[in-house]
Order: C-alpha cells, then sequence, then structure tokens
C-alpha cells in the first residue's frame, strides 16, 4: 500500500507545474503563490470533509460495538435456552418413555378382561345373579356386577386419556425438537451476522487509517508547494520593490539636479548667515569627511562655519518657520521653509529667536552661534535642502 500511496505522490509532483524564480516577473509568482494557496486550502478542506467521514465512521463504529455486545448477549440468552430446552426434551422423553409403559399395560390389561368378558358373555353375569340365596344376596351381587361394569368403563376411559396424553406428549415432543432446531439455527444465523459486523468494523478501520494518512500527506505535500511559491514571490517581490526604490531615488535624483539647475537664478542669491565672519571660517565643506567624533568616513550634509558662541545667524533669504527646536544630533535648530521645496537649515544653536509658523524676512536674526547636539566647538552647521535632499550650499551662496 505504502508502494502504491509513494507512486501517486510522485505523480502529483510531476504534474504540478515549475515556478520559475524571475525577480523581473514577480506578479506571475504571486499568481503561482495564490494558486498553490488555494490548492492547500482545497487538500484541507478535503481532509476536513475526511475526517468528518471519519468521525461518522467512529460512531457507526461505536454502534457497531453496542450491536456486537447485543449480539453476544442473544447468543449468551439462546445458548442457555437451548441448554433448557435439551432438558426439557430429555424429560419430556422420559415422560413419554413411561407414558408409553404404562399405556401398554393398560391396553394389555383391557385386552385380557376383553376376552374373558368375550368368554364368558352375558350368561356369565346371569348365572352369577341367579346363583342368589336372597334378596340381600341379589342385591349384593348386582352391586358387585355394576362396579364391575363401572370398572370396565373406567379402564376405557383410562385407556382412552392415555392414548390422548401419549399423543399429546407426542406433539410437546414435536414442538420442542422443533424448538431446538429453530434456536440452532438462530444461533447459527447470529454467529454469521457477528462475522458480517466484524468484517464492516474491520473495512471501517482500514477506510480511515487509509482516508487518513492519504489526506494527511497531500495537506502537507501542498503546504511544501505553496511554501516554495511564497519564499520564491517574496524573493521576486522584494527585488521588484528594490528596484521601483532605486527608480524612485533616480528619478528624485533627477528632479533635484533639475531643480537645481531651475534654480541658477539663486546662485550667490543666499545671504552669507554669518555676516560677522568670512568665508575663511568654513572648517568643514560639504561631501565625504572624517567624522570629527565617530573618526568614521561620512558624508556631510552641509558646511560648518567657525564663530563665536553667542554670534548672531541671520536667515539666507526670506520665508517661513517650520521647526525650532532640538532636532537629534543637530541639537538646537532652526529651518526655514523658502518655497518651491527649497529649505535652509541652522543647527548647533545655543539660542533660537524665532518659533514655528514665524514669517521672517531675509537678514533677519533667527538664531545664536552655540554648541548643542553632536558637536566639538562652537560653529553654525548651515543645509539647504532641495525637496528634502541636503544639496551643496556653495553655489547658492555664491561660493
Amino acid at each position: 500500500m505504502k508502494k502504491r500511496f509513494l507512486a501517486a505522490l510522485l505523480v502529483l509532483v510531476f504534474l504540478v507545474p515549475v515556478m520559475p524564480v524571475m525577480a523581473n516577473d514577480w506578479q506571475a509568482l504571486r499568481d503561482q503563490h495564490e494558486n498553490a494557496l488555494a490548492d492547500v486550502r482545497t487538500r484541507e478542506e478535503e481532509l476536513s470533509a475526511t475526517r468528518s467521514e471519519m468521525d461518522r465512521i467512529y460512531t457507526e463504529l461505536l454502534r457497531l460495538d453496542d450491536r456486537l455486545s447485543s449480539a453476544v448477549d442473544d447468543l449468551l440468552y439462546i445458548d442457555r435456552a437451548l441448554t433448557f430446552t435439551i432438558s426439557v426434551l430429555a424429560q419430556a422423553e422420559i415422560e413419554l418413555a413411561i407414558a408409553q409403559e404404562d399405556l401398554e399395560r393398560q391396553f394389555e390389561a383391557t385386552r385380557a378382561w376383553l376376552r374373558v368378558m368375550q368368554e364368558q358373555g352375558t350368561t356369565g353375569f346371569l348365572s352369577v345373579l341367579f346363583q342368589a340365596t336372597s334378596l340381600r344376596d341379589l342385591f349384593i351381587r348386582m352391586e358387585n356386577v355394576n362396579t364391575i361394569a363401572r370398572h370396565n368403563e373406567e379402564m376405557v376411559e383410562r385407556l382412552i386419556a392415555y392414548e390422548a396424553r401419549v399423543a399429546e406428549m407426542q406433539n410437546d415432543y414435536l414442538r420442542q425438537l422443533s424448538s431446538v432446531e429453530g434456536l440452532q439455527q438462530r444461533q447459527q444465523g447470529y454467529i454469521e451476522y457477528l462475522e458480517q459486523l466484524e468484517a464492516e468494523r474491520e473495512t471501517f478501520f482500514m477506510e480511515l487509517m487509509a482516508d487518513e494518512e492519504r489526506q494527511i500527506a497531500l495537506v502537507a505535500f501542498y503546504q511544501e508547494q505553496a511554501a516554495v511559491a511564497d519564499a520564491a514571490w517574496r524573493a521576486a517581490y522584494q527585488e521588484h520593490q528594490r528596484q521601483l526604490e532605486q527608480q524612485r531615488l533616480e528619478r528624485e535624483r533627477r528632479r533635484t539636479q533639475e531643480r537645481i539647475r531651475n534654480m541658477s537664478n539663486l546662485n550667490g542669491q543666499f545671504l552669507w548667515p554669518i555676516p560677522s565672519v568670512t568665508t575663511a571660517n568654513i572648517t568643514s565643506p560639504f561631501g565625504n569627511r572624517r567624522h570629527p567624533i565617530s573618526r568614521r568616513m561620512e558624508h556631510h550634509d552641509g558646511i560648518d562655519i567657525r564663530a563665536p558662541r553667542g554670534t548672531h545667524i541671520v536667515a539666507a533669504d526670506g520665508g517661513t518657520v517650520i521647526l525650532s527646536g532640538r532636532h537629534g544630533g543637530y541639537g538646537i535648530t532652526v529651518i526655514i521653509d523658502h518655497g518651491g521645496g527649497l529649505h535652509t537649515l541652522y543647527a548647533h544653536n545655543s539660542r533660537n529667536l524665532v518659533s514655528v509658523g514665524d514669517v521672517v524676512s531675509r537678514g533677519q536674526v533667527v538664531a545664536h552661534v552655540g554648541s548643542t547636539g553632536v558637536s566639538t566647538g562652537n560653529h553654525l552647521h548651515f543645509e539647504v535642502r532641495v525637496d528634502g535632499r541636503p544639496v551643496n550650499p556653495a553655489p547658492f551662496l555664491g561660493l
């Protein structure tokens, strides 16, 4: 059985369509994954139906057990009834034999008396009466003759009764014998019935075990296929998402570059954010550098301008304050929105002089230089952002 089941399972394996793992075709893999999940659901539904059928078979087995128990009880009853009937038959045979012997004796006695009566005839009775010596003796003789007559009549009646009793006992014997034969046939029928129930029970068990083994194996097989399809789809989907993200970043990069080119009229139009110091105080330009604290090579998103603590920081251009306060490693920070996706950022301040929502003018003092956040000394970290992406501030400052 197991060899046949494994052969069938191998046929199913070759019938399952091959699922190509192609990163650029994640939608097809998703469809295959959904189909695999549908197959799993179908097999699970079949397994559920099979288990419901198994429950029904189990209930039927319980009923069969009850019927078997009842049949065994009936069989024991038949055995007891058969034993009793056999004992009754044995007693009836004894009584029948006694009755037949008694009948034979009565019959022989009656025959002997009839022979005497036949030999003597009626003259014998008259002779007895005529021999009476007195009236009293005559009455006595007549009473004796009547007694003899009654005795003869009673003997004949007893003979008839014995014959009837013997006939009745013979009929009872035949009925009891028929009952014994019927009980024997019923006993044999119950034995065959029990054998049939045992065969049905064995069949039920075999069906239950085969269905459970087959359905569990199929569910496990299709679950494995669904897991393979899921892994392939997820890998392809992640690759697809990565490609989409790369495309999005590339579009944003190109859009930012285009916006920067379109903003060429702003080149050199931003005010220098610390009017009291010159560009000679730039300590760290835009681009890759070794971080002064972590000592790792990192990208620097702005320029650092060294200045004494408390030095005024002015707005590079007019706009609206969208952030004023602590901002992670930037420390105390101001961000101004100049419209069109263009922002400027002023970080590591010791104090801010504006609040969120304030509309500031070009050259307005917005903060004082400090060294808050991740900083090694008093300076201004100045950024220019286009659509949220940091760009080199130098062109905007005319550097």
